[in-house]
């Protein structure tokens, strides 16, 4: 007999087949339980409520209390084929690296990323001069 007609004389006839105990006992023991304790959707909950972003985390401590600067390098290029680097800390400037006064080797470093990383350390360091920034440029190209 094929499914269709067992299925309509289930129907006619009013008579539903007996589902017995024992195979639901065995599906249901074969299904995951994703109530558990230590389940994907558990560790999922805990990673993203304790996530942190870097730059909160870098610009304020909430031991200390205290919200540190945001420095920043940003360089211009001028009419001239000159360049410029502001250096800002908290949206204000605070120093002007003038890129007249640096060769064409030191200016191709500092347009880099590794140069913009110098920038910013050295800032942070407590350059604030062109000579020492000079100083300090001229050391990092020897190497």
């Amino acid at each position: 007999m094929s499914c269709f007609i067992k299925f309509c004389r289930c129907i006619l006839e009013d008579t539903r087949p007996v589902i017995n105990p024992k195979i639901i006992e065995r599906t249901m023991a074969n299904k995951p339980n994703n109530n558990l304790p230590g389940s994907a959707s558990e560790t999922t909950e805990s990673a993203v409520k304790y996530n942190l972003s870097k730059y909160e985390y870098d610009l304020y401590h909430e031991e200390d209390d205290i919200a540190n600067p945001f420095i920043r390098v940003k360089r211009f290029s001028l009419p001239n084929k000159n360049e410029r680097w502001k250096f800002f800390e908290d949206n204000k400037i605070t120093f002007t690296l003038e890129g007249t006064k640096l060769t064409n080797k030191e200016k191709e470093f500092l347009r880099s990323v590794d140069g913009a990383n110098f920038l910013l350390q050295g800032y942070k360091r407590g350059l604030n001069s062109v000579n020492a920034f000079k100083k300090e440029l001229k050391e990092k190209l020897k190497k």
